[in-house]
């Protein structure tokens, strides 16, 4: 074996070679190191690198092991590469590898970590903007809540008459309204809005100042077209509402009744007879006021007897309620009864109670007539 490599033998090498001397000078470099390197022989290693470490170098050759450092290419500062020297009889030898790659990842891992870093900071700040655009939505819903609290409070209740409301979301499709008029005579409305949310409570609105601009109407026709005509051309594409009209005698002894769309209301009577009233017509916002105008409203004695007027949102849990079937008024009769006694007077407080208990996914509204 040769105690020193040849100089011609290592620009045989297709690898970049250095060799250095035991004061680790650069004695000797092929054509390889010298294409990345340039020219350094004569010079010390660690003049020509920022990474060599002379003490860490003295330590690992002490014990026999391989020292690697990194060194940059002379034409592309970027390019790192790896020299690992071992030991030669009193000489050096140092081999290098192309770490250009590993260098190029960490580039792209850094540029990476850049733009996942300021997307992050993008999300961030989009998150806060829609936090405060959410706690503003959400501070409107509660004011619009709250006026339509002031428009449709949740119970209507006079000496003959307990009406309560129970929306499912801040706004309701759901409404309830009366009004006595100067000779005692009382017109009560019910209705449901197709939907909910703001076309809702609007279409609600809407309907409740028609409702107040004619009640006085000569009769239940005449006051739904009237409600009718005023809102013509402006409901919603889909949006309709189902009405339920009640006017009730000064002495509270009879009632007219004029349901469009709504379920058909329960009469009860103090020995647990159920009669009910069918719908005299659709819902409106489907069909002109002409359709309207021949329809006539259906009159009944109180006597001995209670009315109830309510939306499909007790319907729904009454059908719910293991008797489901087409005959949804005495379905409502029957879970009216199991509620307690139909002639007492917190009857609907208890109803109310087992509506908010229940699951349910639309408003609920219900009114008791007495005589």
């Amino acid at each position: 074996m040769l105690s020193k490599p040849d100089i011609d033998l290592i620009d045989l090498f297709q690898i970049p070679f250095v060799r250095m001397d035991g004061g680790l000078k650069v004695v000797a470099t092929n054509d390889a190191f010298r294409s990345l390197f340039g020219n350094i022989e004569g010079q010390e290693i660690a003049s020509v690198s920022d990474d060599f470490n002379e003490r860490k170098f003295s330590r690992r050759f002490t014990a026999g092991q391989t020292y690697s450092f990194r060194m940059q290419a002379a034409k592309d500062r970027r390019s790192q590469y790896t020299v690992i020297l071992k030991p030669y009889d009193d000489q050096i030898l140092g081999f290098v590898t192309d770490n250009s790659e590993v260098a190029k990842s960490e580039a792209m891992l850094a540029s990476y970590s850049a733009l996942i870093e300021k997307q992050n900071r993008e999300i961030k700040a989009k998150t806060e903007q829609i936090n405060i655009w959410r706690a503003r939505i959400q501070h409107e819903l509660e004011q619009a809540a709250t006026v339509q609290d002031l428009l449709v409070p949740p119970q209507i209740r006079t000496a003959r008459i307990d009406s309560r409301c129970a929306p499912v979301q801040e706004l309701s499709g759901d409404f309830h309204d009366l009004v006595t008029h100067e000779d005692g005579r009382v017109t009560f409305i019910s209705g449901d809005v197709a939907g909910k949310g703001i076309y809702a409570a609007i279409m609600l609105a809407q309907t409740m100042t028609a409702f107040r601009a004619h009640y006085h109407a000569p009769n239940l026709t005449a006051l739904a077209c009237n409600i009718i005509t005023m809102m013509e051309g402006r409901f919603p594409d889909g949006l309709f509402v189902a009405l339920t009209l009640v006017r009730q005698s000064a002495d509270g002894r009879s009632v007219e009744i004029l349901n469009l769309g709504n379920p058909e209301p329960v009469f009860f009577t103090a020995t647990g007879d159920v009669e009910t009233v069918a719908s005299a017509g659709p819902a409106i916002g489907f069909l002109p006021v002409d359709v309207y105008a021949g329809l006539e409203p259906s009159s009944f004695s109180l006597e001995g007897r209670r009315l109830f007027v309510f939306t499909d949102g007790l319907s729904d849990i009454a059908a719910e309620h293991g008797r489901a079937s087409h005959k949804f008024g005495h379905e409502v009769a029957r879970y009216l009864a199991e509620t307690g006694d139909l002639f007492g007077c917190d009857l609907l407080d208890a109803l109310m109670m087992r509506v908010d208990g229940h699951s349910r996914s639309d408003d609920v509204t219900v009114a008791c007539f007495s005589p």
